[in-house]
Protein backbone atom coordinates (compact mmCIF):
# COMPACT_ATOMS: atom_id res chain seq x y z
CA UNK A 1 0.00 0.00 0.00
CA UNK A 2 3.04 2.36 1.00
CA UNK A 3 4.60 1.62 -1.93
CA UNK A 4 1.41 1.98 -4.38
CA UNK A 5 0.46 5.83 -2.42
CA UNK A 6 4.49 7.03 -3.37
CA UNK A 7 4.01 5.60 -6.83
CA UNK A 8 0.88 7.75 -6.66
CA UNK A 9 2.58 10.50 -6.08
CA UNK A 10 5.34 10.33 -8.42
CA UNK A 11 3.05 10.09 -11.26
CA UNK A 12 1.25 13.28 -10.13
CA UNK A 13 4.42 15.18 -9.65
CA UNK A 14 5.89 14.06 -13.25
CA UNK A 15 2.40 14.75 -14.86
CA UNK A 16 2.46 18.56 -13.79
CA UNK A 17 6.32 19.50 -14.03
CA UNK A 18 5.20 20.06 -18.25
CA UNK A 19 2.59 22.55 -17.03
CA UNK A 20 5.15 24.59 -14.54
CA UNK A 21 7.40 24.48 -17.34
CA UNK A 22 5.36 25.82 -19.79
CA UNK A 23 4.44 28.95 -17.46
CA UNK A 24 7.98 29.40 -16.68
CA UNK A 25 8.85 31.38 -20.50
CA UNK A 26 5.35 33.57 -20.47
CA UNK A 27 6.71 34.95 -17.21
CA UNK A 28 10.16 35.82 -18.19
CA UNK A 29 8.34 37.35 -21.17
CA UNK A 30 6.22 39.64 -18.96
CA UNK A 31 9.23 40.58 -16.49
CA UNK A 32 11.28 41.27 -19.56
CA UNK A 33 8.41 43.38 -21.16
CA UNK A 34 7.94 45.04 -17.96
CA UNK A 35 11.70 45.78 -17.98
CA UNK A 36 12.05 47.30 -21.31
CA UNK A 37 8.63 49.41 -20.94
CA UNK A 38 10.71 50.70 -17.56
CA UNK A 39 13.71 51.57 -19.49
CA UNK A 40 12.31 53.28 -22.46
CA UNK A 41 13.75 56.64 -22.86
CA UNK A 42 11.72 59.34 -23.85
CA UNK A 43 12.04 61.17 -26.89
CA UNK A 44 12.64 65.17 -26.54
CA UNK A 45 11.53 67.52 -28.87
CA UNK A 46 13.28 69.68 -30.39
CA UNK A 47 12.95 73.58 -29.78
CA UNK A 48 12.18 75.77 -32.74
CA UNK A 49 15.03 77.78 -33.63
CA UNK A 50 14.66 81.43 -32.95
CA UNK A 51 14.33 84.06 -36.03
CA UNK A 52 17.43 86.48 -35.98
CA UNK A 53 16.62 90.31 -36.33
CA UNK A 54 19.95 92.20 -37.47
CA UNK A 55 19.54 95.94 -36.25
CA UNK A 56 21.88 98.30 -38.59
CA UNK A 57 22.37 101.81 -37.52
CA UNK A 58 22.81 103.60 -40.49
CA UNK A 59 26.09 105.24 -41.88
CA UNK A 60 29.28 105.25 -39.54
CA UNK A 61 32.85 104.50 -39.15
CA UNK A 62 33.67 108.24 -40.71
CA UNK A 63 30.89 108.36 -43.09
CA UNK A 64 28.26 111.10 -40.64
CA UNK A 65 25.48 110.42 -42.91
CA UNK A 66 22.67 113.24 -42.57
CA UNK A 67 23.42 116.73 -40.46
CA UNK A 68 21.20 118.91 -38.62
CA UNK A 69 20.39 120.61 -35.38
CA UNK A 70 23.99 120.39 -34.18
CA UNK A 71 24.46 116.31 -34.82
CA UNK A 72 25.14 114.23 -37.65
CA UNK A 73 22.57 110.92 -38.29
CA UNK A 74 25.56 108.41 -37.41
CA UNK A 75 25.82 110.29 -33.78
CA UNK A 76 22.84 110.94 -33.28
CA UNK A 77 21.51 107.38 -33.96
CA UNK A 78 24.43 105.69 -32.24
CA UNK A 79 24.27 107.98 -28.86
CA UNK A 80 20.56 107.98 -28.49
CA UNK A 81 18.98 105.17 -30.01
CA UNK A 82 21.52 102.07 -29.70
CA UNK A 83 21.64 101.69 -26.10
CA UNK A 84 17.31 102.14 -25.89
CA UNK A 85 17.06 99.45 -28.75
CA UNK A 86 19.60 97.28 -27.22
CA UNK A 87 17.97 97.95 -23.86
CA UNK A 88 14.67 96.78 -25.14
CA UNK A 89 16.10 94.05 -27.36
CA UNK A 90 17.37 92.03 -24.23
CA UNK A 91 13.42 91.41 -23.21
CA UNK A 92 12.17 89.29 -26.48
CA UNK A 93 11.83 86.09 -25.61
CA UNK A 94 10.66 84.14 -28.75
CA UNK A 95 13.07 86.15 -31.05
CA UNK A 96 16.85 86.79 -31.39
CA UNK A 97 17.85 90.34 -31.35
CA UNK A 98 21.88 90.97 -32.69
CA UNK A 99 22.94 94.06 -33.32
CA UNK A 100 25.66 95.22 -36.46
CA UNK A 101 28.96 96.70 -35.18
CA UNK A 102 28.41 100.13 -34.26
CA UNK A 103 31.91 101.10 -35.24
CA UNK A 104 31.45 100.02 -39.10
CA UNK A 105 29.30 100.84 -41.87
CA UNK A 106 27.19 98.48 -43.39
CA UNK A 107 27.20 100.02 -46.67
CA UNK A 108 30.93 100.41 -47.07
CA UNK A 109 31.60 96.86 -45.50
CA UNK A 110 29.35 95.46 -48.24
CA UNK A 111 30.23 97.53 -51.50
CA UNK A 112 34.41 97.98 -50.78
CA UNK A 113 35.24 95.12 -48.99
CA UNK A 114 32.82 93.10 -50.16
CA UNK A 115 31.60 91.49 -46.93
CA UNK A 116 28.81 92.92 -44.65
CA UNK A 117 25.40 91.80 -46.16
CA UNK A 118 27.23 89.36 -48.40
CA UNK A 119 28.34 87.99 -44.92
CA UNK A 120 24.52 88.00 -43.35
CA UNK A 121 22.80 84.74 -43.06
CA UNK A 122 20.00 84.51 -45.78
CA UNK A 123 17.34 83.63 -42.66
CA UNK A 124 18.03 86.84 -40.81
CA UNK A 125 16.03 89.92 -40.80
CA UNK A 126 17.94 93.07 -41.54
CA UNK A 127 16.51 96.16 -39.99
CA UNK A 128 18.50 99.68 -41.02
CA UNK A 129 17.39 102.75 -39.11
CA UNK A 130 18.24 106.29 -40.92
CA UNK A 131 17.39 110.06 -40.30
CA UNK A 132 16.48 111.81 -43.55
CA UNK A 133 17.60 114.98 -44.97
CA UNK A 134 17.53 117.72 -46.24
CA UNK A 135 13.92 119.15 -46.42
CA UNK A 136 10.70 117.80 -45.09
CA UNK A 137 8.89 116.19 -42.32
CA UNK A 138 7.88 112.75 -41.06
CA UNK A 139 9.34 109.09 -41.72
CA UNK A 140 8.89 106.31 -43.57
CA UNK A 141 9.94 102.83 -44.40
CA UNK A 142 11.62 102.08 -47.20
CA UNK A 143 10.51 98.28 -48.37
CA UNK A 144 12.13 95.25 -49.92
CA UNK A 145 8.92 94.48 -51.89
CA UNK A 146 6.20 96.11 -53.84
CA UNK A 147 4.10 95.67 -50.92
CA UNK A 148 4.57 96.18 -47.05
CA UNK A 149 4.79 93.12 -44.96
CA UNK A 150 2.80 93.04 -41.56
CA UNK A 151 5.98 94.13 -39.85
CA UNK A 152 6.76 96.94 -42.39
CA UNK A 153 3.54 98.20 -41.23
CA UNK A 154 3.43 97.82 -37.64
CA UNK A 155 6.58 100.13 -38.04
CA UNK A 156 4.97 102.97 -40.09
CA UNK A 157 2.22 102.57 -37.20
CA UNK A 158 5.57 103.45 -34.70
CA UNK A 159 6.39 106.66 -37.13
CA UNK A 160 2.94 108.17 -37.27
CA UNK A 161 2.41 108.25 -33.48
CA UNK A 162 5.44 110.07 -32.60
CA UNK A 163 6.98 111.98 -35.77
CA UNK A 164 4.38 111.51 -38.32
CA UNK A 165 4.44 110.40 -41.32
CA UNK A 166 6.04 111.67 -44.70
CA UNK A 167 3.33 112.54 -46.90
CA UNK A 168 5.42 112.22 -49.75
CA UNK A 169 5.39 108.24 -49.67
CA UNK A 170 2.58 108.04 -47.45
CA UNK A 171 4.43 105.30 -44.64
CA UNK A 172 6.19 103.55 -47.56
CA UNK A 173 8.78 103.75 -50.68
CA UNK A 174 9.83 100.64 -53.07
CA UNK A 175 13.29 101.65 -54.23
CA UNK A 176 15.76 99.93 -55.96
CA UNK A 177 18.06 102.15 -56.79
CA UNK A 178 20.12 101.61 -52.96
CA UNK A 179 23.01 99.41 -53.66
CA UNK A 180 23.77 98.02 -50.32
CA UNK A 181 19.67 96.79 -50.29
CA UNK A 182 19.89 95.97 -53.83
CA UNK A 183 22.66 93.55 -51.97
CA UNK A 184 20.28 91.96 -49.63
CA UNK A 185 17.38 91.81 -52.50
CA UNK A 186 19.71 89.72 -54.96
CA UNK A 187 20.39 87.18 -52.01
CA UNK A 188 16.51 87.15 -51.00
CA UNK A 189 16.97 88.41 -47.23
CA UNK A 190 14.33 90.00 -45.47
CA UNK A 191 14.83 93.82 -44.81
CA UNK A 192 13.86 97.00 -43.92
CA UNK A 193 15.18 100.36 -43.86
CA UNK A 194 13.03 102.84 -41.75
CA UNK A 195 13.17 106.61 -42.32
CA UNK A 196 12.67 107.40 -38.71
CA UNK A 197 12.52 111.44 -39.79
CA UNK A 198 14.22 114.50 -40.47
CA UNK A 199 17.50 115.34 -38.50
CA UNK A 200 17.08 118.87 -39.79
CA UNK A 201 13.36 119.32 -39.02
CA UNK A 202 13.12 120.49 -35.52
CA UNK A 203 10.32 119.42 -34.50
CA UNK A 204 11.23 115.67 -35.25
CA UNK A 205 14.41 115.95 -34.01
CA UNK A 206 12.84 117.06 -30.71
CA UNK A 207 10.63 114.27 -30.83
CA UNK A 208 12.74 111.40 -31.48
CA UNK A 209 15.19 113.33 -28.60
CA UNK A 210 12.64 113.76 -26.53
CA UNK A 211 10.77 110.36 -26.87
CA UNK A 212 13.65 108.09 -27.23
CA UNK A 213 13.00 105.34 -24.70
CA UNK A 214 9.45 105.33 -25.90
CA UNK A 215 9.83 104.90 -29.71
CA UNK A 216 12.94 102.41 -29.27
CA UNK A 217 10.45 99.82 -26.91
CA UNK A 218 7.78 100.13 -30.19
CA UNK A 219 9.92 99.56 -32.45
CA UNK A 220 11.55 96.31 -30.97
CA UNK A 221 7.78 95.57 -30.58
CA UNK A 222 7.12 96.12 -34.14
CA UNK A 223 9.95 94.16 -35.85
CA UNK A 224 9.60 91.29 -33.52
CA UNK A 225 5.79 91.13 -33.42
CA UNK A 226 6.04 90.99 -29.48
CA UNK A 227 4.89 92.80 -26.54
CA UNK A 228 7.56 94.07 -23.89
CA UNK A 229 6.30 93.73 -19.83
Amino acid sequence: MRLKWKLSLLTAALLLLPISLATTPETSVKAASTSTTKTTKKVTKKKKAKHTYLIVMGHGAGDPGARGNGTSEAKFLRKYYLPQLKKYAKKIKNSKVVFYNSKHDIVRDTLVHHKGSYKINKKTTVIMFHLDAPYGRGGHVIIHKKHPTARDKRMAKVIKKYVGLNHAYNGYSYRTDLKNCNVLRHRHIDYSLVEMGFITNKSNFKHLKKNRAKIAKAYIEAITNENIK
